[in-house]
This record gives C-alpha cells, sequence and structure tokens, in this order.
C-alpha cells in the first residue's frame, strides 16, 4: 500500500527547472496540507532525501499561526528556539522566527543554516507571508553535486583538516566605534541575544558543550572557537556533502561589495576581532583564491525560483543549502527548524 501511495505521490511531483530543485506539490481535489503531510508521511519523507527540498503551494496557507501548526507537523511536533545563531532575527510565535534581517540591498550567501556548530538544525521549513514585489527569492544549491565542483586538490585540504570558526559576540560594555560601524555594516549581535541570558557561566557551558571554547574581553565580549569537518556525510544515504560556513563568515569583494568588503577588512585589521572569522582546521589561512573557487562550485550548482504567498518550503538543511537574493519593496518570509 506504501509503495501505491509514494507512486501516486510521485505522479503529482513538478519539476520548476533542470536541477529538481526545489520540487513542487499542489493541492487536489480540495485537498489540504495538514491532510497531506498526515496520510503521505513516508513518501513525503522519501521525496525529501531524494531531492533535497519540496515546495508546497496553494494549500491556502494564509497566516503565522497556519505555518506554526503545519511546520509542526513536518517535524512531528518539534520546534527548535534559535539558540546560538548568529543572525538577526525576531520570534513570531514560538518556534517560528523572521528570516534573517538584513538590508533589502545585501544578498545573504548560499549556507546551511548553523553548520558552525556541531548539530545544526536536519531540517527547515519556510513560508511567505508576503512575497516580494521584485527579488527576494531564497536560492537553493545541493551540496553533493557542490562537493563534486570542487576541485579534488581543494577538496582533499579542507577534508584533512577541518574549519576552524571563530564567533566575536558583544556585551553589554561594547566599544561606541564598534556600535556606530555595526549599524551601517549589520554584521554584530550580542552574546545575550544569541544564547538567550545574560548570565557568562550559561555561555561558557554552552560553548563546551559544543566542543569549543571562550574567551572574553574587557568589553564583556566573548570570542567563541571551534573546529568542525568541512565535509560531512549524509545521515541516511552516506553521500558527502559539502557542509560548513567558510564563504559566509570570509567575505570576498564580489560576495559583499568592494566598498563593504574594505570598510570590514579595515575596521578589523585584527582577523580574530571581526565578529566572524574562519580558518583551517590547522589555522592556515584561506586564500581570497581558494574563496572564489568555492563560490564557483557553489553558483553552479544554485538554482533560483519565485516565492509565492501562502509557500511553504521544506528543505534538508544538510543537502540543501539557501540563501537571500536582494529585493525592493515588502517582503515576509518566516522560518521554523527541527
Amino acid at each position: 500500500m506504501l509503495a501505491l501511495l509514494e507512486e501516486q505521490l510521485e505522479d503529482r511531483v513538478e519539476f520548476l527547472n533542470e536541477e529538481c530543485l526545489p520540487v513542487m506539490i499542489r493541492p487536489v481535489a480540495g485537498e489540504t496540507l495538514e491532510a497531506l503531510l498526515r496520510t503521505e508521511r513516508g513518501p513525503l519523507r522519501e521525496i525529501l532525501r531524494r531531492y533535497g527540498a519540496i515546495l508546497f503551494r496553494d494549500f491556502g496557507l494564509r497566516s503565522a499561526e497556519d505555518f506554526q501548526k503545519a511546520a509542526a507537523q513536518c517535524f512531528e511536533g518539534e520546534l527548535l528556539p534559535y539558540l546560538g545563531g548568529l543572525s538577526p532575527r525576531g520570534q513570531v510565535k514560538e518556534g517560528v522566527f523572521e528570516s534573517t534581517k538584513l538590508p533589502a540591498y545585501m544578498r545573504i550567501t548560499q549556507h546551511h543554516e548553523m553548520s558552525y556548530l556541531p548539530n545544526p538544525p536536519r531540517a527547515i521549513a519556510f513560508f511567505c507571508e508576503l512575497e516580494p514585489h521584485q527579488g527576494g527569492e531564497t536560492p537553493l544549491a545541493d551540496s553533493r553535486k557542490v562537493y563534486k565542483q570542487i576541485p579534488a586538490g581543494l577538496r582533499e585540504r579542507f577534508e584533512q583538516s577541518g574549519v576552524c570558526y571563530h564567533r566575536t559576540l558583544y556585551g553589554p560594555k561594547r566599544n561606541f566605534v564598534y556600535a556606530a560601524l555595526n549599524r551601517w555594516l549589520k554584521v554584530r549581535r550580542s552574546w545575550m541575544e544569541t544564547f538567550l541570558t545574560t548570565d557568562r557561566g550559561v555561555v561558557e557551558r554552552l560553548c563546551a558543550e559544543q566542543g569549543g571554547t571562550a574567551h572574553w574581553d574587557g568589553e564583556d565580549g566573548v570570542r567563541m572557537s571551534n573546529i568542525l569537518p568541512a565535509v560531512r556525510r549524509h545521515p541516511e544515504t552516506g553521500e558527502k556533502l559539502w557542509f560548513n560556513h567558510v564563504t559566509t563568515f570570509l567575505m570576498t569583494p564580489e560576495s559583499a561589495g568592494m566598498m563593504r568588503y574594505l570598510l570590514y577588512r579595515l575596521a578589523y585589521l585584527n582577523p580574530l576581532h571581526r565578529p566572524v572569522h574562519a580558518t583551517l582546521g590547522n589555522g592556515e589561512p584561506i586564500t581570497l583564491e581558494e574563496l572564489r573557487t568555492i563560490n564557483e562550485a557553489v553558483d553552479s550548482a544554485t538554482v533560483r525560483f519565485k516565492w509565492k504567498q501562502g509557500d511553504l518550503l521544506l528543505v534538508d538543511n544538510l543537502q540543501v543549502s539557501h540563501g537571500r537574493m536582494p529585493f525592493r519593496g515588502a517582503r515576509r518570509i518566516l522560518v521554523a527548524m527541527n
């Protein structure tokens, strides 16, 4: 019976591009998303494993409450808090957050949510409450393909060493010069926001649980460092995935714009004082040329689709990275994680 249901559901899958990312499913005969998620859980899990992202369109979702219920069904009840994340975002409902609140003119580079942590979210759901007037797509890239596109020598260098991540979060006494810079650069967050506490001991404990170290500065800011693999294997398929935060933690003139790139480097001459920084796990720097090569591989696997109000996008966070294109006008995309 399960095989028959899967075959029937596969017949309804629509492909938006040659990369088959995401695949789209629309309702038939007044079907609700709640009913689809309840009766076709096994087939949907297989489709997500195969393709990496499913776009549910025209199911009549209208509000954050609708999304919260649907996301809870997708994740079988558990919506994670945004604990330890670096992106500026507000909570809309329990387990439901705004997408990253960076200025509309900025492109957010491809990344896997919280891949700088040892236990990142397994899956992410996005909801389009208000579709953007122009731009604002959420690009997707299959990290199985990205891994294969990166030159073998560069892959080997990263696989052997891993990546060391450095995150600097400001405290209650932050320097007014850096505060002014942050209003323009939009790159810093406090440890109080990030860890939902004012207790330094909690931060140290959470950092240790993540396999990292915490160092406090004279302004009550904290620099956290941890080493993780640059490549991980998918827990279900065993396939190798290019899974790291290198191109988000390290700017290039192309990704940030030349003026912003230069100002950022001038403002933080010591890389370890920057809000985020990354090296190879052995401490060797990652060169600009290597970053450009990685970005080219990611770009070659990246596809876009146009949001439509009411869309719910379910993404395997290990297999597929996401980003955000610049946009004009209003745009409201909500997110939940598991």
